[in-house]
Protein backbone atom coordinates (compact mmCIF):
# COMPACT_ATOMS: atom_id res chain seq x y z
CA UNK A 1 0.00 0.00 0.00
CA UNK A 2 2.77 2.22 0.91
CA UNK A 3 4.86 1.69 -2.14
CA UNK A 4 1.62 2.10 -4.34
CA UNK A 5 0.81 5.61 -2.34
CA UNK A 6 4.93 6.81 -3.52
CA UNK A 7 4.30 5.87 -7.09
CA UNK A 8 0.97 7.48 -7.26
CA UNK A 9 1.85 10.36 -5.74
CA UNK A 10 5.52 11.06 -8.02
CA UNK A 11 3.33 10.44 -11.12
CA UNK A 12 0.94 12.96 -10.03
CA UNK A 13 3.84 15.44 -9.33
CA UNK A 14 5.41 14.65 -12.52
CA UNK A 15 2.27 15.24 -14.19
CA UNK A 16 0.54 18.25 -12.97
CA UNK A 17 3.77 20.20 -12.31
CA UNK A 18 6.34 18.77 -14.61
CA UNK A 19 4.20 18.52 -17.14
CA UNK A 20 5.52 15.02 -18.38
CA UNK A 21 4.47 11.79 -18.81
CA UNK A 22 4.51 9.95 -15.37
CA UNK A 23 4.58 6.64 -17.02
CA UNK A 24 7.65 7.08 -18.71
CA UNK A 25 10.24 4.92 -16.31
CA UNK A 26 13.52 6.40 -17.49
CA UNK A 27 13.99 9.88 -18.49
CA UNK A 28 17.42 10.25 -20.39
CA UNK A 29 17.01 13.96 -21.93
CA UNK A 30 18.93 16.09 -20.30
CA UNK A 31 16.13 19.24 -19.35
CA UNK A 32 14.16 16.03 -18.75
CA UNK A 33 16.91 14.94 -16.40
CA UNK A 34 16.98 18.57 -14.80
CA UNK A 35 13.38 18.80 -14.30
CA UNK A 36 12.96 15.63 -12.27
CA UNK A 37 16.17 16.74 -10.20
CA UNK A 38 14.58 20.22 -9.44
CA UNK A 39 11.46 18.54 -8.06
CA UNK A 40 13.33 16.24 -5.83
CA UNK A 41 15.58 19.35 -4.72
CA UNK A 42 12.34 21.64 -4.02
CA UNK A 43 10.17 19.12 -2.46
CA UNK A 44 13.00 17.80 -0.15
CA UNK A 45 14.17 21.75 1.02
CA UNK A 46 10.37 22.92 1.78
CA UNK A 47 9.47 19.32 3.86
CA UNK A 48 12.87 19.72 5.52
CA UNK A 49 12.54 23.72 6.00
CA UNK A 50 9.67 23.05 8.31
CA UNK A 51 10.12 20.41 10.01
CA UNK A 52 13.87 21.03 10.82
CA UNK A 53 12.09 24.28 12.34
CA UNK A 54 9.90 22.69 14.68
CA UNK A 55 12.50 19.98 15.75
CA UNK A 56 15.03 22.42 16.40
CA UNK A 57 12.35 24.99 18.80
CA UNK A 58 10.93 21.23 20.60
CA UNK A 59 14.61 19.89 21.28
CA UNK A 60 15.73 23.53 23.08
CA UNK A 61 12.39 23.42 24.84
CA UNK A 62 12.93 19.99 26.29
CA UNK A 63 16.87 20.43 26.75
CA UNK A 64 16.86 17.09 23.98
CA UNK A 65 20.27 16.54 22.95
CA UNK A 66 18.65 14.15 20.18
CA UNK A 67 16.16 15.97 19.29
CA UNK A 68 18.41 18.80 18.71
CA UNK A 69 20.87 16.54 17.00
CA UNK A 70 17.95 15.43 14.97
CA UNK A 71 16.34 19.06 14.04
CA UNK A 72 20.00 20.14 12.69
CA UNK A 73 20.27 16.43 10.55
CA UNK A 74 17.14 17.56 8.76
CA UNK A 75 18.29 21.30 8.57
CA UNK A 76 21.55 19.91 6.84
CA UNK A 77 19.06 17.73 4.56
CA UNK A 78 18.13 21.34 3.28
CA UNK A 79 21.48 22.01 2.49
CA UNK A 80 22.21 19.15 0.59
CA UNK A 81 19.01 19.21 -1.51
CA UNK A 82 20.37 22.87 -2.11
CA UNK A 83 23.38 21.28 -3.14
CA UNK A 84 22.02 18.56 -5.31
CA UNK A 85 20.03 21.82 -7.30
CA UNK A 86 23.05 23.52 -7.81
CA UNK A 87 24.82 20.52 -8.68
CA UNK A 88 22.48 19.59 -11.93
CA UNK A 89 22.03 23.42 -12.79
CA UNK A 90 26.07 23.51 -13.31
CA UNK A 91 26.25 19.78 -14.78
CA UNK A 92 24.00 21.73 -17.65
CA UNK A 93 26.61 24.32 -18.63
CA UNK A 94 27.46 23.63 -21.94
CA UNK A 95 31.04 21.21 -23.43
CA UNK A 96 34.17 24.00 -23.27
CA UNK A 97 37.29 24.22 -25.13
CA UNK A 98 38.68 22.23 -21.00
CA UNK A 99 36.07 20.04 -20.45
CA UNK A 100 35.00 18.46 -23.95
CA UNK A 101 32.50 16.02 -22.50
CA UNK A 102 30.37 18.96 -20.85
CA UNK A 103 30.33 19.19 -16.77
CA UNK A 104 27.77 16.52 -15.87
CA UNK A 105 30.29 14.57 -13.26
CA UNK A 106 29.59 17.68 -11.05
CA UNK A 107 26.49 15.98 -9.84
CA UNK A 108 29.41 13.28 -8.61
CA UNK A 109 31.32 15.85 -6.62
CA UNK A 110 27.58 17.19 -5.65
CA UNK A 111 27.07 13.66 -3.99
CA UNK A 112 30.79 13.94 -2.50
CA UNK A 113 30.06 17.17 -0.59
CA UNK A 114 27.09 15.84 0.27
CA UNK A 115 28.47 13.08 2.13
CA UNK A 116 31.73 15.30 3.93
CA UNK A 117 28.92 17.62 5.68
CA UNK A 118 27.27 14.03 6.68
CA UNK A 119 30.33 13.06 8.24
CA UNK A 120 31.26 16.82 9.94
CA UNK A 121 27.43 17.03 11.35
CA UNK A 122 27.71 13.05 12.79
CA UNK A 123 30.82 13.31 14.67
CA UNK A 124 30.10 17.01 16.17
CA UNK A 125 26.59 15.49 17.02
CA UNK A 126 28.69 12.60 18.82
CA UNK A 127 30.68 14.69 20.80
CA UNK A 128 28.02 16.68 21.93
CA UNK A 129 25.72 13.48 23.43
CA UNK A 130 28.86 11.98 24.94
CA UNK A 131 29.35 15.14 27.05
CA UNK A 132 25.54 15.27 27.47
CA UNK A 133 26.01 11.35 29.13
CA UNK A 134 28.62 12.01 31.77
CA UNK A 135 26.43 15.28 32.86
CA UNK A 136 23.03 13.08 33.09
CA UNK A 137 21.33 16.20 32.12
CA UNK A 138 17.79 16.19 32.45
CA UNK A 139 15.37 16.16 29.89
CA UNK A 140 11.74 17.00 29.61
CA UNK A 141 9.93 13.49 28.21
CA UNK A 142 6.80 14.78 26.56
CA UNK A 143 4.05 12.31 24.65
CA UNK A 144 2.91 14.44 21.95
CA UNK A 145 7.01 15.54 21.08
CA UNK A 146 7.30 11.56 20.83
CA UNK A 147 4.17 11.40 18.44
CA UNK A 148 5.16 14.31 16.23
CA UNK A 149 8.93 12.27 15.91
CA UNK A 150 6.75 9.11 14.98
CA UNK A 151 4.78 11.59 11.80
CA UNK A 152 7.61 13.15 11.17
CA UNK A 153 9.88 9.25 10.13
CA UNK A 154 6.60 8.73 8.18
CA UNK A 155 7.16 11.78 6.47
CA UNK A 156 10.92 11.21 5.89
CA UNK A 157 10.57 7.76 4.38
CA UNK A 158 7.85 8.99 2.19
CA UNK A 159 10.32 11.62 1.03
CA UNK A 160 13.38 8.82 0.58
CA UNK A 161 11.10 6.56 -1.20
CA UNK A 162 10.13 9.56 -3.48
CA UNK A 163 13.64 10.67 -4.05
CA UNK A 164 14.58 7.15 -4.39
CA UNK A 165 11.97 6.77 -7.13
CA UNK A 166 13.39 9.72 -9.15
CA UNK A 167 16.93 8.80 -8.86
CA UNK A 168 16.25 5.77 -10.24
CA UNK A 169 14.27 7.29 -13.22
CA UNK A 170 17.60 9.78 -14.04
CA UNK A 171 19.95 7.05 -12.78
CA UNK A 172 21.11 9.93 -10.95
CA UNK A 173 23.45 9.12 -7.70
CA UNK A 174 22.66 12.44 -6.16
CA UNK A 175 19.03 11.75 -5.47
CA UNK A 176 19.41 7.93 -4.37
CA UNK A 177 22.08 10.05 -1.90
CA UNK A 178 20.06 12.88 -1.11
CA UNK A 179 17.26 9.87 -0.21
CA UNK A 180 19.23 7.88 1.80
CA UNK A 181 20.10 11.16 3.83
CA UNK A 182 16.03 11.02 4.33
CA UNK A 183 16.17 7.76 5.86
CA UNK A 184 18.37 8.08 8.16
CA UNK A 185 16.43 11.06 9.39
CA UNK A 186 13.19 8.90 9.14
CA UNK A 187 15.10 5.90 11.98
CA UNK A 188 16.74 8.79 13.77
CA UNK A 189 13.47 10.33 14.54
CA UNK A 190 11.91 6.86 15.61
CA UNK A 191 14.95 6.60 18.01
CA UNK A 192 14.29 10.31 19.38
CA UNK A 193 10.72 9.55 19.58
CA UNK A 194 12.07 6.38 22.00
CA UNK A 195 14.54 8.66 24.31
CA UNK A 196 11.80 11.25 24.41
CA UNK A 197 9.50 8.79 26.21
CA UNK A 198 12.09 7.65 28.52
CA UNK A 199 12.92 10.97 29.90
CA UNK A 200 9.62 10.96 30.64
CA UNK A 201 10.28 8.15 33.46
CA UNK A 202 13.82 9.58 34.40
CA UNK A 203 16.04 7.61 32.33
CA UNK A 204 17.77 11.21 30.99
CA UNK A 205 20.97 9.15 29.80
CA UNK A 206 18.90 7.53 26.97
CA UNK A 207 18.93 10.50 25.58
CA UNK A 208 22.09 11.00 25.03
CA UNK A 209 23.49 7.23 23.92
CA UNK A 210 20.50 7.77 21.15
CA UNK A 211 21.30 11.25 20.33
CA UNK A 212 25.32 9.28 19.74
CA UNK A 213 23.21 6.53 17.83
CA UNK A 214 22.00 8.98 15.26
CA UNK A 215 25.56 10.44 15.27
CA UNK A 216 26.85 7.07 14.22
CA UNK A 217 24.06 6.70 11.69
CA UNK A 218 25.07 10.46 10.01
CA UNK A 219 28.38 9.33 10.00
CA UNK A 220 28.04 5.53 8.61
CA UNK A 221 25.49 7.30 5.77
CA UNK A 222 28.36 10.11 5.18
CA UNK A 223 30.95 7.57 4.48
CA UNK A 224 29.10 4.91 2.30
CA UNK A 225 28.29 7.99 -0.01
CA UNK A 226 31.71 9.57 0.13
CA UNK A 227 32.76 5.52 -1.10
CA UNK A 228 30.06 6.10 -3.67
CA UNK A 229 30.89 9.52 -5.07
CA UNK A 230 34.40 8.59 -5.02
CA UNK A 231 34.41 5.17 -6.91
CA UNK A 232 32.30 6.99 -9.63
CA UNK A 233 34.22 9.73 -10.11
CA UNK A 234 37.45 7.21 -10.69
CA UNK A 235 35.13 5.83 -13.59
CA UNK A 236 33.08 2.41 -12.63
CA UNK A 237 31.75 -0.60 -15.29
CA UNK A 238 29.45 0.53 -17.00
CA UNK A 239 25.51 -0.56 -15.63
CA UNK A 240 24.40 -3.80 -17.19
CA UNK A 241 21.05 -2.76 -18.62
CA UNK A 242 22.84 0.70 -20.83
CA UNK A 243 25.56 -1.89 -22.23
CA UNK A 244 22.89 -4.55 -23.12
CA UNK A 245 20.43 -1.35 -24.25
CA UNK A 246 23.88 -0.93 -26.96
CA UNK A 247 24.14 -3.91 -27.38
CA UNK A 248 20.51 -5.24 -28.06
CA UNK A 249 20.34 -1.81 -30.88
CA UNK A 250 23.30 -2.32 -32.85
CA UNK A 251 22.49 -6.41 -33.02
CA UNK A 252 19.01 -4.95 -34.64
CA UNK A 253 20.47 -4.72 -38.33
CA UNK A 254 20.44 -7.52 -40.06
CA UNK A 255 24.26 -7.20 -41.42
CA UNK A 256 25.53 -7.39 -37.83
CA UNK A 257 26.99 -10.25 -36.88
CA UNK A 258 28.50 -9.70 -33.60
CA UNK A 259 29.27 -6.84 -31.01
CA UNK A 260 31.82 -6.20 -28.07
CA UNK A 261 34.19 -4.44 -26.31
CA UNK A 262 31.45 -1.76 -25.73
CA UNK A 263 33.19 0.45 -23.41
CA UNK A 264 30.73 3.66 -21.47
CA UNK A 265 32.10 6.55 -20.07
CA UNK A 266 29.90 8.08 -17.85
CA UNK A 267 29.54 12.07 -17.56
CA UNK A 268 26.34 12.31 -15.50
CA UNK A 269 23.52 13.30 -18.19
CA UNK A 270 25.97 12.50 -20.84
CA UNK A 271 27.87 9.39 -21.93
CA UNK A 272 31.04 8.68 -24.43
CA UNK A 273 30.11 5.06 -25.92
CA UNK A 274 32.38 3.08 -27.94
CA UNK A 275 32.18 -0.58 -29.55
CA UNK A 276 33.06 -3.10 -31.85
CA UNK A 277 30.63 -4.09 -34.55
CA UNK A 278 31.29 -7.05 -36.87
CA UNK A 279 29.63 -6.93 -39.48
CA UNK A 280 28.77 -9.02 -42.67
CA UNK A 281 31.54 -9.60 -45.05
CA UNK A 282 30.41 -8.75 -47.85
CA UNK A 283 29.52 -5.09 -47.58
CA UNK A 284 31.62 -2.84 -49.57
CA UNK A 285 34.18 -0.03 -46.83
CA UNK A 286 31.54 2.61 -47.49
CA UNK A 287 28.25 0.34 -46.80
CA UNK A 288 30.09 -0.46 -43.59
CA UNK A 289 31.43 3.10 -43.16
CA UNK A 290 27.32 4.31 -44.28
CA UNK A 291 25.91 1.61 -41.57
CA UNK A 292 28.14 2.34 -38.53
CA UNK A 293 27.22 5.71 -38.76
CA UNK A 294 23.20 4.80 -38.61
CA UNK A 295 23.76 2.24 -35.95
CA UNK A 296 25.99 5.30 -33.81
CA UNK A 297 22.79 7.55 -34.73
CA UNK A 298 20.56 4.81 -33.06
CA UNK A 299 22.32 4.40 -29.93
CA UNK A 300 22.23 8.20 -29.81
CA UNK A 301 19.09 8.73 -30.03
CA UNK A 302 18.36 5.70 -27.05
CA UNK A 303 20.80 7.60 -25.14
CA UNK A 304 21.87 10.70 -24.09
CA UNK A 305 25.66 10.12 -25.55
CA UNK A 306 27.89 10.38 -28.09
CA UNK A 307 28.86 6.73 -29.90
CA UNK A 308 31.54 5.74 -31.90
CA UNK A 309 31.37 2.27 -33.86
CA UNK A 310 34.39 0.44 -34.94
CA UNK A 311 33.88 -2.11 -37.83
CA UNK A 312 34.98 -5.26 -38.46
CA UNK A 313 34.53 -7.91 -40.93
CA UNK A 314 33.24 -11.21 -40.25
CA UNK A 315 35.85 -13.47 -40.58
CA UNK A 316 38.42 -11.19 -39.37
CA UNK A 317 40.00 -12.12 -35.57
CA UNK A 318 38.06 -10.46 -33.09
CA UNK A 319 41.08 -10.55 -30.79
Amino acid sequence: MFERLIKNSTNLLILKILKLDPHQQKFTKPHERRKIAYLESWVSIIGNFFLAITKIILGFVLNSISLIADGVHTASDVLTSVVVLLGFKFSAVPPDEKHPYGHGRIEFLASLLIALMLIFVGFEFGKSSYERFVANEKVVGSTLAALFMIISAIIKEWMSRFSIELGNRISAQALIADAWHHRTDAIASVMVAIAIISSKYGYYRVDAVFGFLVSLLIVYTGVSMAFAACSKLIGEIAEEEVVKEVEETALSHPDVVDVHKIFVHDYGAYKEISLHVVMNNELSFHEAHDLSEKIEKLIEEKIHCRATVHVEPSLSDKN
